[in-house]
């Protein structure tokens, strides 16, 4: 007993690092009360103008190691936010007999499903107000920080029926650890395969499964529970939101951002914050990174514990997510701003293309094309915009409450110049391109194939994997090779990208970890120095190489890059097959 309190002294100590007694929440009209389910006790707090003949959203804000409601409270800010929105707030709190750090028990098997433990206990707290108060059913939400944020995750997952979205602030993916020690080791290098969660959590949904809306708030500065976690959470629930959309994983919706907008907080830090859409077009995931910020609720009051006032307002950006899923955008009490996507993205295309803009709500949207400013004044978006040469696209959407987005822009370069594809020309396949990590922390993707470093003086983090049905070429005598790959985006500086060849395939055909660092029939096949920014690039293979071209089946290629180690990410990330135009090529001639 002496050693399991001593494990749990040194994960809470982990989790959050001391314990400092802070005033109750900041001052807000409504009520605050006192309440228990299960052995446990819970605050609610009922906004001012509560009236049961209408219904309310329902947020249930989990607390860290050595934390308790009040202190949450008063950190996060909730319950003013809830004032100002119309929405109770329930603070389940978790006993020092069960953790003496107060922690969720987040990393214990026993309280990782439904029915078990403490989600049982959360879940029947929220049924205890929901029968005493006037809820929306659909507007459940649970959130938490670090601890309650790894617990959020599982709620998510074990109660699918009872929560329409979880927020995770400095958290962990869906079971990161089933024991103590595995705990440590989530917390500083994250936990399995995302891709492998992901498919756990789909299951824990059972039945019950739907996409689940998520929201991820992580430090780049966090060295209690590491910034890998927040994108291992993403990660893990794309993989699940895949899954639950209609039970194959077909790529519906992925861990790559659609769009990445960076921000700064007016005197306070500099955050981005990265949209993942389904192929809805609908945002399904937002996650929030800030720069330098430890671990902490981001944008919180100094009156609560382990909070950082200068990141942006995390409980007013998990709010506007999460009511953008409900049925009031555009009433009077909207005010979240629209968004707006283009299709094509901006890059570089060797014919003219036609540009989509979509919103996510009902909005006018206004454009230029002459890389000035647009007003309401400007062109009105009524159909496809026709790029046929160089072009600056920049819009923005306004909705019916008057909620103005940023300006956008998007670049399209049309080039159609570009060198013939001589000889035979073979597409990827787009099931098994992607990359795959280094570590298992780091993931795997199908699709878009991804090369670089992940940063914090990491190098060679990520490979991506190509794949070519070369079984055409029957007896064709091959004098040259060039694998060609258009340019999705850029982070960093890649000094150089070379691929090694495989004839056949690296281990099965699809995406596996160990693709990462198999037997290749030769490295280094080809090489590319000082990448540009945009378009394409051009590997001409070396003559050696040539010959391991399988004629009888698949060739795969695995690309490396070579950067600088820094604090900053470092990769490139090229277009997959089934990208249109932009799909890798494999160029033969004879």
């Amino acid at each position: 007993m002496k050693v399991k309190r001593l494990c749990l002294t040194m994960v809470a100590l982990m989790l959050i690092s001391a314990c400092v007694l802070f005033p109750g929440p900041a001052a807000a009209a409504g009520q605050f009360l006192d309440g228990s389910y299960g052995a446990k006790p819970y605050k609610l707090y009922v906004p001012n103008g509560y009236d049961a003949s209408r219904s309310y959203p329902l947020y249930v804000m989990l607390h860290g190691c050595t934390q308790d409601a009040n202190q949450f409270a008063a950190g996060t800010r909730m319950n003013t936010l809830a004032d100002e929105k119309g929405f109770l707030v329930l603070y389940p709190e978790q006993t020092s007999s069960a953790n003496s750090n107060k922690c969720w028990n987040w990393f214990e098997s026993a309280h990782q499903a439904r029915g078990s433990g403490e989600p049982a206990v959360i879940a029947g707290m929220v049924n205890k107000v929901k029968s005493s108060y006037s809820i929306q059913g659909d507007e459940v939400y649970a959130s938490g920080l670090s601890a309650g944020a790894a617990m959020s995750v599982i709620m998510g997952a074990a109660y699918p029926d009872l929560f329409s979205g979880i927020g995770v602030g400095a958290g962990l993916e869906y079971k990161a650890a089933t024991s103590m020690t595995g705990a440590f080791t989530a917390m500083s290098s994250g936990g399995p395969s995302p891709v492998q969660q992901g498919n756990l959590a789909y299951q824990a949904m059972s039945s019950r499964a739907k996409i689940m809306p998520v929201i991820v708030f992580h430090g780049t500065s966090d060295y209690t529970v590491y910034p890998v976690n927040g994108n291992q959470v993403i990660s893990q629930w794309a993989a699940t939101n895949d899954l639950a959309e209609n039970g194959i994983a077909d790529g519906w919706i992925d861990d790559q951002p659609e769009r990445t907008v960076n921000a700064v907080v007016s005197g306070g830090r500099s955050y981005n914050v990265s949209d993942f859409e389904g192929l809805d077009r609908r945002v399904w995931m937002r996650k929030v990174t800030i720069q330098g910020m430890g671990h902490a609720w981001s944008g919180g009051s100094s009156q609560g514990s382990y909070t950082d006032p200068q990141g942006p307002d995390a409980s007013r950006m998990m709010w506007e997510f999460f009511d953008s899923f409900t049925d009031r955008g555009g009433g009077e009490n909207d005010t979240t701003a629209p968004v707006t996507s283009a299709s094509p993205e901006g890059g570089t295309y060797n014919a003219p293309v036609q540009v989509t803009l979509q919103t996510n709500e009902e909005a006018s949207t206004y454009y230029t094309t002459d890389g000035s400013d647009p007003t309401i004044q400007s062109a009105l978006y009524t159909g496809p915009i026709q790029i046929t040469d160089d072009t600056i696209l920049r819009y923005f959407s306004l909705d019916p409450s008057g909620n103005s987005e940023t300006i956008k822009q998007e670049i399209y370069v049309i080039d159609e110049s570009s060198p013939p594809s001589e000889g035979v020309t073979i597409s990827s396949i787009s099931a098994e391109d992607g990359f795959a990590g280094q570590l298992t922390a780091d993931s795997i993707g199908t699709g878009d194939i991804k090369v670089g470093d992940k940063g914090m003086y990491n190098t060679d983090t990520y490979r991506g994997i190509l794949s070519f049905d070369t079984s055409q070429l029957g007896q064709t005598a091959i004098q040259s090779a060039t694998i060609r790959l258009y340019i999705k985006s850029v982070a960093g500086t890649v000094s150089s990208i070379s691929a090694d060849i495989k004839n056949g395939t690296f281990g099965a055909a699809g995406i596996e970890q160990s693709d990462y660092s198999a037997l290749a029939s030769l490295g280094n096949a080809a090489v590319f120095q000082s990448p540009p920014a945009s378009g394409y690039i051009d590997l001409k293979l070396s003559g050696a190489s040539l010959t391991q071209i399988n004629k009888n089946g698949k060739t795969q290629f695995r690309l490396k890059a070579v950067t600088t180690p820094g604090f900053s990410q470092n990769q490139i990330e090229f277009y997959g097959g089934g990208s249109g135009g932009q799909s890798p090529i494999f160029i033969i001639n004879d």
